[in-house]
């Protein structure tokens, strides 16, 4: 004959407190491991996705400046200029264009240290500056910019020229008279090894003047003279 003790029974009809704890310590260990996993594939996801659209980003604005740069006319001014000093760009920005259109590349400081890349236009406002006295942007309410944030994040940016007539590189340009023959531009975006570079070539264009042929007088027919009979 069998006999049962009571703490056998006790048993049999369920489990105990310390079992209770460990099974749910388990399973506390099992579902925070299973959402750091889960996590950690949401944030490479929205990195990828970020790190994509950052790149389109600068494609675009690759070609913007490419078409901008090379189709400048003749009569148009290329300017560099330093704003915000102690702020820790190197060279802030440049404006290109005709007083009737002009348009201005620049960053804006963020509230976590780094930088916005953005474009700023203008328009007819200008038209009474002269086309050798571009203002320089800044974020007055009474400037005639309308600026477009383009690339948020950015730890340095830089512009080079170089001089077409002499083939030095220069950091400043201020010859609003004659453009440089091509134009570096790089930035540093945070948590980026290396920066992008960027160089666009400006066609050496020059305002050609044309001389009409001046056409010699018509020479008169010559004089019949007739006698009477």
């Amino acid at each position: 004959m069998k006999t049962f003790s009571l703490h056998s029974a006790r048993r049999a009809a369920g489990f105990t407190l310390l079992e209770m704890v460990i099974t749910m310590a388990i399973f506390l260990l099992l579902a925070g491991a299973v959402f750091g996993v889960i996590t950690g594939v949401l944030q490479s996801t929205s990195s990828l996705h970020e790190n994509q659209g950052r790149r389109d980003q600068i494609a675009a604005l690759n070609a913007f400046l490419k078409k901008k740069l090379g189709d400048l006319p003749v009569t148009s001014s290329l300017i560099s200029y330093r704003r915000g000093e102690g702020e820790g760009l190197v060279q802030n920005g440049i404006v290109f264009g005709k007083v009737e259109n002009v348009t201005a590349i620049d960053a804006k400081l963020q509230p976590n240290g780094y930088y916005t890349l953005r474009l700023g236009f203008a328009g007819g406002t200008l038209s009474s500056a002269g086309a050798n006295n571009f203002p320089i942007p800044d974020d007055d309410t009474t400037s005639p910019f309308k600026w477009t944030p383009l690339i948020h994040d950015v730890k340095t940016l830089h512009w080079k020229f170089q001089d077409k007539d002499t083939s030095q590189w220069v950091e400043q340009w201020g010859q609003t008279n004659n453009k440089p023959g091509i134009v570096e531009f790089s930035m540093k975006i945070a948590g980026d090894l290396q920066p992008v570079t960027m160089d666009f070539w400006l066609p050496p264009l020059t305002q050609a003047s044309v001389t009409l042929p001046v056409r010699a007088p018509a020479s008169a027919p010559p004089s019949v003279t007739t006698h009477a009979p």
